[in-house]
């Protein structure tokens, strides 16, 4: 055969060039099934090397191409010659320690094409065809590892404390997913898809589990999730939420790629080799997303919840679309389905425990100085969440709102959403809690005051927030901003009627109140009354805090209003002994109500 006479002749021409010849001459054949584009191909090659030029002739084709029956027994020496070449090949590579460089792996995958030829009727061809699967495997092994390589040098450069930094995965380049395809398409020709099949996925899924374990998640038991304290589980959470994106738009559509590169000729072989390296990462996503499901529903992993919710159902469509052939989408779209309602049940579950957990919330010791409560920053907080992903939530809860869900309320004329019905039944619930807790107080100006600022903190919260105010309503702004007013009023008749009206004769709004008929009390008394009770508000008040600075401006200008005019009008009635009986001057007193709703009690000192 001419290859290997090409080889072991003594030719004067160099042994490079008789390399380039053999491999002219394969090229020859291989494309002989087109006679016009084996012509047009060794014409291009001949530009390069007038010797070439014979392998053009239509003698050449004609020798490459089915010999008629009276080449038949010129053609059979001929094929005897290049099997034993093709085994010669084979034999020598096989037994060789060294790595092959190019053209030596070039001439083995001739050396196997030549065998494969022939080993449907030839019993020594099938022989070299099987000896030469074990170098073939290693070959695919070798090119596929190659990444998982370069993928170890990159993992230095991965900080798993920051889960948004993607490393990258372990794919091929294209030259190296090339030489991989090459031999792949001899082990499919020769029928050992199998044993491809099984080199291709013990290598690929590996460096999958690497690219995943590279963002920090790793496969954790339903139990170790249970027994988690919850800022391990927190950072958990969050990265599983980056982690699921990045594997299926990242990593699964280059393992996809790569599979229908690899298996271009064996579709259906590399659909199932592409189920099975990404069956194992599949699975351990959902099933930390399963064991977080049925841990326990504790408020505070509401918001990681719903991330791994939404980042889930963001690629359910493009995770499904991965996987062809009726038996592997199903079984995934499945398992995907299964573990989105899982967390979907678990948000609603979580959202209903809530609820209930504020209506059975029962501390009975009152914030100090009529603070806002501390459930109502947490509530708000929450429910500041529960808006952001509203959308998400609409979803989820559909018509399983905590209120009647077939009772649709009104928004400013719109229909309610679940997420908006959801949120003004938990912040009615805390409304309604709050007006339990004041109370605990003793005093009816201090409950207002604890009533106004924990209303005026909810009301700020669903202003500043645009997508609760969206789901609120302007409507419901306004109610609670009346209602405000309300405890206003009421603060100001409860801390300062007996003041204007017993000490300084002024109705609580500080106009002129007329004395019970046959009573005229002196007016000395009246100063030394005042005195003692101002004193006495100046302490208690002073130690009330009124967190909001507007707020807390706002109602030393309604206590001013009423108290500056009235004890003007008090000075100006006159007196015998304003030295003995008036201790306190305008000035004095305007200045002293800034003190008021600091929560740091002072005392007058006269």
């Amino acid at each position: 055969m001419e290859r290997q006479s090409a080889s072991s002749s003594s030719s004067p021409l160099d042994a490079g060039q008789e390399r380039v010849m053999a491999a002219a001459k394969h090229i020859v054949k291989s494309l002989a099934v087109s006679k016009n584009a084996a012509d047009d191909m060794m014409h291009f090659l001949s530009t390069f090397d007038p010797r070439l030029h014979p392998l053009s002739s239509p003698e050449a084709g004609h020798e490459a191409s089915d010999s008629g029956p009276d080449d038949a027994p010129g053609r059979g020496g001929e094929e005897e010659e290049e099997i034993a070449a093709a085994e010669e090949v084979i034999r020598r590579c096989n037994s060789s320690s060294s790595s092959s460089e190019l053209i030596g792996m070039m001439d083995y995958l001739y050396a196997v094409d030549d065998a494969i030829a022939a080993a449907g009727h030839s019993a020594r061809a099938a022989a070299a065809v099987h000896a030469a699967m074990p170098r073939l495997e290693e070959e695919v092994r070798s090119l596929l590892s190659s990444s998982l390589r370069r993928l170890s040098l990159s993992s230095d450069d991965v900080d798993e404390a920051t889960p948004s930094a993607s490393p990258r995965h372990g794919t091929l380049s294209p030259d190296a997913t090339a030489s991989v395809r090459c031999v792949a398409d001899r082990m499919l020709r020769a029928g050992y898809g199998p044993e491809l099949a099984q080199v291709y996925v013990s290598v690929r899924r590996d460096a999958l589990a690497e690219s995943v374990a590279l963002l920090g998640v790793e496969a954790v038991a339903i139990e170790e999730v249970i027994r988690m304290e919850w800022n391990v589980l927190d950072q958990k959470m969050r990265r599983w939420s980056h982690a699921v994106r990045a594997v299926v738009r990242t990593f699964l559509a280059g393992e996809r790629l790569l599979c229908d590169e690899v298996f271009e000729s064996d579709k259906e072989l590399g659909h199932e080799c592409f189920a099975d390296v990404a069956r194992g990462c599949v699975l351990q996503l959902l099933g930390f997303a399963d064991a977080v499901a049925v841990s326990a529903r504790a408020t505070e992993k509401l918001y990681r919840t719903v991330g791994m919710y939404e980042a889930l159902t963001d690629v359910q469509p493009e995770l499904e679309a991965l996987f062809s052939g009726d038996g592997a989408r199903e079984f995934f779209a499945g398992e995907v389905s299964s573990t989105v309602e899982q967390l979907g049940s678990t948000l609603r579950h979580t959202i209903e425990e809530f609820g209930h957990a504020i209506h059975g919330e029962a501390s009975r010791k009152a914030v100090h100085g009529g603070e806002i409560h501390p459930m109502t920053r947490y509530v708000l907080n929450y429910c500041g969440l529960l808006a952001d992903s509203h959308g998400t939530l609409d979803v989820v809860l559909g018509d399983a709102g905590l209120d009647d869900a077939d009772e649709a309320s009104t928004n400013g004329g719109a229909t309610s959403t679940p997420s908006a019905r959801c949120i003004r039944e938990l912040l009615t619930l805390l409304l309604h809690k709050i007006n339990d807790k004041s109370r605990l107080y003793d005093d009816a100006g201090l409950q207002n005051i604890f009533l106004m600022n924990n209303l005026y903190y909810v009301v700020q919260k669903v202003r500043e927030s645009p997508p609760l105010r969206e789901l609120l309503g302007d409507d419901w702004l306004r109610r609670h901003r009346g209602q405000i007013r309300q405890y206003e009023t009421a603060y100001l008749r409860a801390s300062w009627m007996a003041v204007l009206s017993t000490h300084l004769r002024r109705g609580d709004d500080g106009a002129a109140s007329r004395p019970a008929a046959g009573h005229r009390a002196p007016q000395g008394a009246s100063a030394k009354g005042f005195n003692a009770a101002f004193q006495e508000l100046y302490r208690a008040q002073t130690a009330w805090k009124v967190t909001d600075p507007q707020l807390r401006e706002e109602l030393r200008i309604a206590v001013s209003e009423r108290l500056i005019p009235a004890y003007r009008a008090f000075l100006g009635q006159g007196s015998r002994h304003p030295a003995r009986h008036v201790k306190c001057s305008l000035e004095d007193l305007e200045n002293y109500m800034l003190d008021f709703f600091e929560g740091v009690p002072k005392f007058v000192r006269w």
